[in-house]
């Protein structure tokens, strides 16, 4: 039986960022944190197949790490793994976000229920089809090398849903800083314990070894 390993990295923190929402769905990231990229890099496999968003600041990121490890492969970029759209409200600071969001249904620990839908965006529902949609391809294939995908948190929150079986509401209360790592395995077998198993939750520079 062959155990396939998935380590997902959120990207490293967006250059300039403020408040909840970015200025734009694609800003850069801010790489100065040498000793966090270091730390996460040997975290990591070789001989890894890796993935990462369309964005700037995650391919910065795999770039980032990629260079760090003795043999590097291609590195593909894959739409499912963008982050959730947010569309007109991309720019708005914390206030202005929450006039606009303070009639919709509350969630705990998210700004956003997942089922809300910012106006020309996309609701976590939608994250959560699409990063279903990666996954399941990949879990039908037959390379079971380890795979390596550096994209955002909202991605990695919605595919923690999908592997451990959690509603899309559920999936949002997961915390995931910049420049983490969580790692997946995933066996064939469909017995008793399901097909995933959750290594690492969260692993971050300065928090454990």
């Amino acid at each position: 039986m062959k155990i396939t390993d998935w380590y997902f990295i959120r990207h490293a923190p967006v250059l300039g960022a403020k408040e909840n929402i970015y200025k734009s769905a694609d800003e850069p990231a801010d790489l100065s944190d040498q000793n966090a990229l270091d730390w996460l890099a040997e975290k990591l496999p070789e001989e890894a197949i890796w993935h990462c968003s369309p964005l700037q600041r995650t391919r910065q990121t795999a770039e980032a790490l990629a260079i760090r490890k003795e043999n590097p492969t291609d590195l593909t970029a894959d739409a499912r793994l963008t982050e959730q759209d947010f569309g007109d409200w991309y720019g708005l600071n914390f206030d202005e976000v929450w006039q606009k969001i303070k009639t919709l249904p509350p969630h705990n620990w998210s700004l956003l229920a997942a089922d809300s839908l910012p106006p020309n965006g996309e609701a976590f529902t939608d994250v959560c089809s699409r990063a279903t949609d990666f996954m399941q391809h990949h879990q039908s294939s037959s390379d079971k090398a380890p795979h390596i995908a550096v994209t955002h948190a909202g991605v990695i929150r919605a595919i923690l849903g999908h592997c451990l079986d959690l509603s899309p509401d559920q999936a949002l209360n997961f915390a995931l800083e910049p420049l983490s790592v969580t790692h997946l395995q995933y066996s064939p077998q469909d017995f008793r314990g399901g097909h995933w198993r959750l290594v690492r939750l969260n692993h971050c520079y300065g928090y454990g070894s």
